[in-house]
C-alpha cells in the first residue's frame, strides 16, 4: 500500500513538472507600435493581441531580425485576463536558410534584373552588328558606284532609293541602341538600389534566427495585449531648426524638427515616436579619478624611495575605490530602470520629445526630417558691424525661449522675410532662457568708414 501510494506520489510530481516544461507555445503576431528613439540607439515596443486560457503558456516573438539587447528586454499586459508574468528571454537558432522573406524577395528581384540586362546587352549587339552591315553596304556603295559609271549610268530612282534605305536603318539603328544605352543604366541604378538595401539588411545577424520568449501563467482567461520593448542599435536622430524673423510683430517663429535615420533592419510604419536625449549604451558611471599627491621637493633618491611607496598607496586606494564602486554598481544595477515620457519634459538627466504625430521610417539609413515644435518667441532686434573688417550690418536678435520649452543645441536655417539668408547655431537654451540668434547680412543697411579728423600730439619733452 505504501508503495502504492509512493508511487502515485511520484507520477503526479512527474506530471505536475512535466506541465511546466512543456507549456503550450503561442506564436504571436506581433507590430511595431512605439519607439523611443536616442542618439545611438533605439527603444523598440512591440504589441500582440492574445486570447489567453488559464494555464502556463510561453509566447513567442518570431523573426526578430536585429540584434537585440538582452538585459533590456521588458514586458507588461493589459486586458481583462488575469496574468502573471515570468520574465522574456532571447532565444537564437542557427539556420541553413535566410530566415528574412525580404531577403528573398530582393535576391529574386535582382535575379529578374540581370537578366534583363543581359538581354538587353544581346540586344544592342545585334544592333551594333547590324550598323556593321550597314557601314559595309555604304562602303561597298562608294567603291562599286564608281565602276558602274563606267560601263552604266545608275537611274535617279535607283541612288533616292538606296540613300533613302540606308537614312531609314540607320536613324533605325541609332534610336534602338540609344534605347537600349538608356535600359541598362536604369537597370544598372535599380540593381545598386536593391543591393544596397539587401547589404543593410544581410550580413552575420542574419545567419541567426532571433525569438523573444515570454513566460506567463494564466490565472483567469480573457484577452488582452502583451506588450515587449527591447533595446537595438542602428538608431539616431539629432535636431534641426527653422527660425523665421517678423520684424513687425518683434517675434521669431522658431519651429524645431528632428533628423531621424535608421538601419536597424526592421521598418518603422505608423508608430508612436519619442525623442530622447538619454544615451543607455554609455552606462551612467563616471570614470575613477585617482587623487594626486602633494609634497615639498625631495632629492632625487630619496624622492625615488618614496615613490615607491606612494604607487603602492595609490594602487591600494585605486583598489579599494573600485572595490567600493563594484558593490555600489552590483546594488543599484540590479533593478531595471523605468522612465515615463511625455511631450517636451525634463526627467532626470534627459529630455524627451513625444510627437503628436505617428512617424514612418524605412530601415535604409536614410533620413527623414519629423516636426517637433512650432513657437513664436519674443525677440529684440539689433544690428551690430565691424567695419575695419567689412562694410556690412549684420542683424541679430535676443530671443526668449518659452517658458515649457527645453532647445537641445542644434543647427539653424534662417530665414528674413521669406528668404533664406544662411545657417547658425544655438547652444543648448532652458526654458525662459534668453539666447542670441543671428540673422545675416543686411545689404539694405549701408556702413562706410571714414576718418573725419586726425589728431596728432605735438607736445615736445624739453
Amino acid at each position: 500500500m505504501k508503495c502504492k501510494i509512493m508511487l502515485w506520489a511520484v507520477g503526479w510530481l512527474f506530471m505536475s513538472f512535466t506541465g511546466i516544461i512543456y507549456a503550450s507555445e503561442i506564436e504571436a503576431r506581433s507590430r511595431i507600435a512605439k519607439v523611443t528613439l536616442y542618439p545611438d540607439s533605439a527603444l523598440v515596443s512591440r504589441q500582440a493581441g492574445l486570447k489567453l486560457n488559464p494555464g502556463r503558456q510561453r509566447i513567442v516573438f518570431a523573426d526578430i531580425i536585429p540584434e537585440v539587447d538582452e538585459d533590456s528586454l521588458r514586458v507588461s499586459f493589459q486586458g481583462n485576463a488575469q496574468v502573471k508574468l515570468f520574465g522574456a528571454r532571447l532565444r537564437k537558432e542557427f539556420l541553413r536558410e535566410d530566415p528574412s522573406e525580404r531577403i528573398k524577395e530582393l535576391e529574386s528581384q535582382i535575379k529578374e534584373l540581370e537578366d534583363q540586362k543581359k538581354k538587353t546587352e544581346y540586344d544592342k549587339e545585334i544592333l551594333n552588328k547590324e550598323k556593321q552591315f550597314l557601314d559595309s553596304v555604304r562602303f561597298f556603295s562608294e567603291a562599286q558606284l564608281p565602276k558602274d559609271l563606267v560601263t552604266k549610268i545608275p537611274q535617279p530612282q535607283e541612288l533616292e532609293g538606296l540613300m533613302k534605305f540606308l537614312d531609314a536603318k540607320w536613324k533605325e539603328n541609332y534610336s534602338g541602341y540609344i534605347d537600349c544605352e538608356f535600359k541598362v543604366r536604369e537597370i544598372v541604378n535599380k540593381i545598386d538600389v536593391l543591393r544596397r538595401e539587401l547589404s543593410q539588411m544581410s550580413g552575420p545577424r542574419q545567419k541567426l534566427k532571433r525569438s523573444i520568449e515570454v513566460d506567463l501563467e494564466v490565472i483567469k482567461d480573457g484577452g488582452g495585449e502583451l506588450a515587449l520593448s527591447y533595446l537595438v542599435r542602428g538608431g539616431s536622430w539629432q535636431p534641426v531648426y527653422e527660425a523665421r524673423a517678423d520684424f513687425e510683430k518683434s517675434e521669431v517663429e522658431l519651429v524645431s524638427n528632428a533628423i531621424v535615420k535608421q538601419n536597424t533592419g526592421e521598418d518603422w510604419q505608423d508608430v508612436e515616436m519619442i525623442l530622447s536625449t538619454a544615451k543607455p549604451l554609455a552606462g551612467g558611471n563616471m570614470p575613477y579619478v585617482s587623487p594626486w599627491f602633494i609634497r615639498p621637493y625631495q632629492p632625487p633618491m630619496q624622492y625615488a624611495k618614496e615613490r615607491k611607496i606612494s604607487d603602492m598607496k595609490v594602487k591600494m586606494s585605486a583598489a579599494w575605490q573600485s572595490a567600493a564602486f563594484d558593490s555600489e554598481t552590483d546594488k543599484d544595477g540590479a533593478a531595471r530602470r523605468t522612465v515615463s515620457y511625455s511631450q517636451a519634459e525634463e526627467k532626470g538627466v534627459a529630455v524627451t520629445y513625444t510627437l503628436n504625430e505617428k512617424a514612418s521610417v524605412k530601415s535604409d539609413g536614410s533620413e527623414h526630417k519629423l516636426s517637433v515644435s512650432s513657437q513664436a518667441l519674443a525677440a529684440r532686434f539689433e544690428y551690430s558691424a565691424y567695419p575695419r573688417a567689412i562694410s556690412s550690418a549684420y542683424l541679430g536678435s535676443k530671443v526668449v525661449n518659452a517658458p515649457d520649452l527645453q532647445l537641445l543645441a542644434g543647427r539653424v536655417n534662417v530665414f528674413l522675410g521669406g528668404d533664406f539668408t544662411g545657417t547658425a547655431n544655438i547652444p543648448g537654451v532652458g526654458p525662459a532662457e534668453e539666447f542670441d540668434l543671428y540673422l545675416g547680412a543686411d545689404e539694405n543697411v549701408k556702413i562706410k568708414r571714414e576718418q573725419i579728423e586726425r589728431k596728432v600730439d605735438e607736445t615736445l619733452i624739453g
